[in-house]
Order: C-alpha cells, then structure tokens, then sequence
C-alpha cells in the first residue's frame, strides 16, 4: 500500500443541527487546540458581487452559502468544483460551536470535543457580508436566533471569541 492512512478523527452523516442536512461527527475524542483541518480559504481567490451576479442561480447560491465574504469579495479555493466539497465544508453554525480558527486560519477544537459530538463553529467568526442573514436552528441557551454578517461588530461576542476569529476578520480589529 502506497497511501499513507492517517488516523480518522471525523464522519459525516445526518446532522442534529440542522435537520435534513449533513453535519460532521467526530469519531474520537478531540482535545481542545488540536488543528482538526485546514482552512478553506488558503487562496486569494475571490468572486466579486458583479461577478457572482453573472453565474447561475443554482452557482450564485453554491457560493453564498459555501464562502466566506469580506470587503473584497466572497472567498473561494483555486479550481473549486461545488460537486467535491472538502469535509470542512460541512460544518455547520452553532452559537455554542466547538470549533474557531488559529491565525493561519485552519480550523481547531476550542473545547474538548466528545466521541459522537457534531462539528460546528460560529458563523459570525468568519463572516463579513452585511447584508448575510439566516435563522440559526442550534437551539443552544448561547443562541442568538439571527445571524449575520455584523455578528462581529458586536463588542460582547468580540471579548467571548477574539482567539477564534478567522484572521482576515481579526484584521478588521486592527
């Protein structure tokens, strides 16, 4: 056998979060710090609003719910296909989400993490977009009921999450 196999720490299957979607699990214990995958915003690829306004309806919405946005534009990977989405991908929001990014932007547990438990992170940690709004179902006694894209702007969840913001978004703290 030439492939190297690494140790499975994650699966996917039905999500508790969100009902009738996919959601990420892990398989084994995961202790707070520990880098559990890279980001997915290694590029300095972006689509522009005008440019997201020229794809397809079915694309258009692929890349608003799959990408993070900031003033420059939505984030993408050099040569994604949205029908090979990467694990990370499949994270979902929770207000009480057990996962942030370091400050290469890859993501890591901010708490110990349970054999079984689903992987999710607070979309507010990442995302930028103003005018980007959703009714969270996390149902946590951290839930917010709407998330945004000016989450971030808030003073309290800035001193709740500062360590675990992506960095393009600590950036604008600077």
């Amino acid at each position: 056998m030439k492939t190297k196999l690494n140790e499975v720490w994650i699966e996917l299957k039905p999500s508790n979060i969100v009902k009738g979607e996919v959601g990420v699990f892990a398989v084994r214990k995961i202790l707070k710090g520990w880098k559990v995958c890279p980001s997915n915003s290694d590029s300095e690829d972006f689509i522009t609003k005008e440019e997201l306004q020229t794809l397809s309806p079915e694309l258009q919405e692929k890349v608003k719910k799959y990408s993070a946005w900031d003033e420059r534009g939505y984030s993408i990977d050099p040569g994604i296909d949205f029908n090979e989405l990467t694990t990370s991908y499949y994270f979902n929001h929770s207000c009480a989400g057990n996962l942030g990014f370091d400050n290469k932007g890859d993501f890591i547990a901010i708490r110990d993490i349970k054999k079984g438990e689903e992987l999710s992170y607070d979309y507010g940690l990442v995302e930028a977009d103003p005018e980007f709004k959703f009714e969270c179902q996390c149902r946590t006694s951290e839930c917010r009921k709407i998330i945004t894209g000016n989450d971030r702007k808030n003073k309290d969840f800035q001193n709740r999450n500062l360590e675990y913001f992506h960095p393009d978004i600590r950036k604008l703290f600077e």
